[in-house]
């Protein structure tokens, strides 16, 4: 059984942790135009949502399906149907989960996307009026931490252990349910690299004037 003693942790030392929180969603019930809709998220948010990666889709659907299980704006659309589709926020499309036969500009006027809940992403006609959902910034804060153990701390399941305990210790001060923490690994494959004990600071040299190491 692992002892709770590998717990023992101290900020300033030399292995990071990450704390990659998603981008925060938020659901708005209205029933507007896309282009109402995105005026109203960069009055009150940031923009339409943006998802970079399936962690932001995961969090977004998640938020979504808190309050509604039909479509919904997102911030993908394109001028016309030779146009790259493009983001409100202007990020790079390079992650478009499209739903099945999607997008099919059907009518020849189908340059915006809502997202469905249970397919995915689905081109429609920008004046449909739907529900939206916005987006504020994705928060991404590396801390450097000390970890004293009798364990071998690069041990996976001791990774995992110490992992779910800071957690657990974060939540209990006001971290958030939807904020995912993850190791950064070393270029050496490794977590932490052990700090050796003997190493000693060189002397104290002084020229009478100055001090210096």
């Amino acid at each position: 059984m692992m002892k709770r003693v590998l717990l023992l942790v101290f900020l300033g030392a030399l292995m990071p942790v990450t704390f990659p929180q998603t981008r925060m969603f938020y659901f708005v019930p209205k029933l507007m135009r896309w282009s109402d809709a995105q005026i109203h998220c960069r009055r009150n948010y940031i923009d339409l949502a943006t998802i970079d990666d399936q962690t932001d889709r995961d969090e977004m659907m998640r938020v979504i399906l808190q309050f509604h299980n039909g479509d919904v704006w997102t911030g993908l659309s394109r001028t016309d149907k030779s146009a790259p589709w493009v983001w409100s926020d202007q990020s790079p499309s390079t992650f478009m989960p499209w739903a099945p036969t999607q997008p099919n500009n059907w009518g020849g006027s189908q340059y915006c996307v809502v997202v469905t809940p249970g397919a995915g992403l689905n081109d429609l006609n920008c004046e449909g009026t739907f529900p939206s959902v916005c987006y504020t910034e994705r928060l991404k804060q590396t801390v450097r931490l000390e970890i004293k153990s009798n364990q071998n701390v690069n041990d996976p399941a001791v990774n995992s252990e110490i992992l779910l305990q800071i957690g657990k210790r974060l939540k209990e001060n006001g971290l958030k349910d939807y904020a995912k923490l993850s190791w950064k690994i070393q270029p050496d494959a490794n977590v932490f690299q052990k700090i050796d004990a003997t190493q000693q600071t060189e002397p104290c040299k002084t020229d009478g004037r100055k001090t210096f190491y």
